[in-house]
């Protein structure tokens, strides 16, 4: 891999970071966001304004991680029991044992803040007592199927791409990259069994990626008007999306069809962007201290915001909160939490660099 090419995916991934907890910002009543998700506030600004970014502009985030983990995990596999074996292990420390990890950490957090009176009564952390009231032991095992911080549902499908890694590498070499076909109309059809569909797409087109040696062609630079075309498309598609979404009507076929089309066609022109802009912007932000200091603590981002997020807004925002609220906590809380979860990770890796090491799968560099 070229210096430029991995400066490029290192920083591109700090912005896909910031995107995912935008993406579990959204604070008005549809916030579990789906491609076909409506706005029941109906033609809302503040709410429009967030579904734009949250279900639009950020949609992209989660694909375009799968797919650079397609191509990282493939760079250097080689079809052998030793390669194997190797990566097995290196995931196992890497993804498995942070999981296992965080998984208790979530659960932990969530139990000890429904003891906490004021807090134990938000719909978040009722739900989650009211489980372990019910079932008990059994609801603490359940948390390794359904994490509380349910952002880990992503490593869940990458140790599940790992077990299966030589399958995919078969798969993408001998049918010389066409099996991306069926895993195309797996997801423009939303069916998922186990593996999402979704993740699975974009894992395997990271893998052609590495096991054809596309880096020329990934790293082929367009003109500026090119780029500025591509991304205005972009954006207008998730205008679009947006009003669509505002007219709240979950029985018109047609305006679901439109929302979920416009779902997939964000989610591929907001992935050619967000890597075209990186080459006109890179000579701006690549020597910026802030930023470099961020992209070594993106992991402790990544498993810190949920469910601390939920937990802030719904304690933030009461039934009658105004727009104004919704939108100011929309925008300073991420911020806030993203900079909590850095402190938090200099503070672990400057006071027990091993421990941080353990909780980041070695991604303490």
């Amino acid at each position: 891999m070229t210096k430029y090419l991995s400066r490029k995916i290192k920083f591109i991934s700090l912005f896909l970071m910031i995107g995912v907890v935008f993406i579990h910002s959204y604070n008005y009543t549809d916030n579990f966001l789906t491609n076909s998700t409506t706005i029941s506030e109906g033609f809302n600004f503040c709410a429009m304004l967030e579904y734009f970014i949250s279900n639009g502009l950020a949609r992209f985030c989660v694909p375009m991680f799968f797919a650079i983990s397609g191509y990282l995990f493939y760079r250097t596999f080689r079809p052998s029991k030793k390669c194997y074996g190797y990566k097995l292990k290196s995931r196992f420390f890497s993804l498995f044992i942070p999981f296992i990890i965080w998984t208790v950490i979530s659960g932990l957090f969530l139990l000890a803040v429904s003891q906490i009176e004021i807090l134990h009564s938000l719909p978040f952390v009722e739900s989650y007592a009211s489980i372990i009231e019910r079932n008990g032991f059994y609801a603490f095992l359940k948390w390794f199927i359904h994490p509380p911080a349910f952002q880990l549902w992503y490593i869940q499908q990458l140790m599940i791409f790992t077990v299966i890694s030589p399958v995919i590498y078969w798969l993408v070499k001998y049918t010389r990259g066409l099996i991306i076909i069926p895993a195309a109309v797996l997801w423009l059809c939303d069916l998922s069994f186990i593996i999402n569909s979704e993740s699975l797409l974009f894992f395997m087109v990271g893998a052609y990626i590495a096991v054809f040696n596309k880096e020329g062609f990934v790293l082929q630079k367009e003109s500026r008007l090119f780029t500025a075309i591509i991304t205005l498309c972009w954006i207008a598609v998730n205008i679009i999306k947006t009003i669509l979404a505002s007219i709240a009507d979950e029985n018109n076929i047609f305006l679901f069809i439109g929302k979920v089309g416009l779902s997939k066609i964000s989610v591929i022109l907001g992935i050619i962007s967000m890597w075209l802009l990186f080459d006109h912007i890179v000579k701006r932000i690549e020597n910026k201290k802030g930023l470099l200091l961020i992209t070594s603590h993106m992991f402790f981002i990544y498993v810190l915001h949920e469910p601390l997020l939920h937990v802030c807004y719904q304690l933030g925002i009461g039934t009658d909160a105004s727009n104004l609220a919704h939108i100011a906590l929309y925008f300073c809380l991420p911020v806030s939490i993203i900079a909590f979860s850095v402190i938090v990770s200099m503070c672990v890796r400057k006071l027990c660099l091993p421990l941080h090491k353990v909780l980041t799968g070695n991604r303490s560099n």
